[in-house]
């Protein structure tokens, strides 16, 4: 039995530049997909289509919280609007089990697992269980870390996968001057949340 797929693709502007190219790589190669993306208040919007949904600006754990709110699949494929697909992926989704997160960058700190959000696999049934991404994080940084930790305490490890997706562009978040204040704000709430910090010593493992 084959597992349903939905990919969700968030997005703040660079519609002709990343979204667009996105939305056409992942259809390509998958044309029959259930396709979520999630304008996140870009300026234009975003052109009009069935699977676009614009929201008023959130942080982006609430936007992928939002796209898997339209989504329908057993899976939920979050990737970043700055990233192309390069071959059919369903197939490789099909064949695993529902009791893991799958990304394909992989970080550890103090004995801590969790995946790069510009490309998460996440079972419904785990989101069913526990929650989505905790959206007081603010913008993006550590609710991530902050989910994958969770999904351990609920029996569902973080796992690599190599899925056929090229990241272009990576961090474009430090381009906004603010980002440093709020990626401390995110750390200091992670502690206050889970009674450790991290983001002192983070090492990829697979990427």
């Amino acid at each position: 039995m084959s597992n349903k797929v939905s990919v969700i693709i968030v997005g703040i502007n660079g519609w002709d530049e990343f979204t667009k190219p996105c939305i056409d790589s992942v259809l390509k190669h998958e044309p029959n997909i259930d396709l979520v993306v999630i304008d996140n208040d870009s300026e234009p919007s975003y052109q009009d289509a069935a699977y676009i949904h614009r929201v008023p600006r959130v942080s982006y754990a609430e936007a992928i919280n939002l796209g898997m709110k339209f989504a329908i699949g057993d899976w939920y494929l979050s990737i970043n609007n700055d990233v192309i697909c390069n071959a059919p992926f369903v197939n490789k989704i099909d064949v695993l089990n529902t009791d893991a997160v799958y990304g394909r960058q992989i970080i550890t700190e103090k004995g801590h697992i969790w995946l790069g959000n510009w490309l998460a696999l996440i079972p419904r049934e785990l989101v069913n269980k526990m929650g989505g991404f905790d959206k007081n994080f603010k913008k993006c940084g550590f609710e991530d870390a902050d989910f994958c930790i969770r999904a351990m305490k609920s029996g569902y490890p973080t796992m690599p996968i190599d899925l056929p997706f090229t990241h272009l562009e990576g961090k474009t978040r430090w381009n906004d001057p603010d980002y440093p204040t709020v990626r401390q704000e995110n750390i200091n709430y992670f502690a206050q949340k889970h009674g450790f910090r991290l983001g002192n010593n983070m090492r990829v493992t697979h990427d």
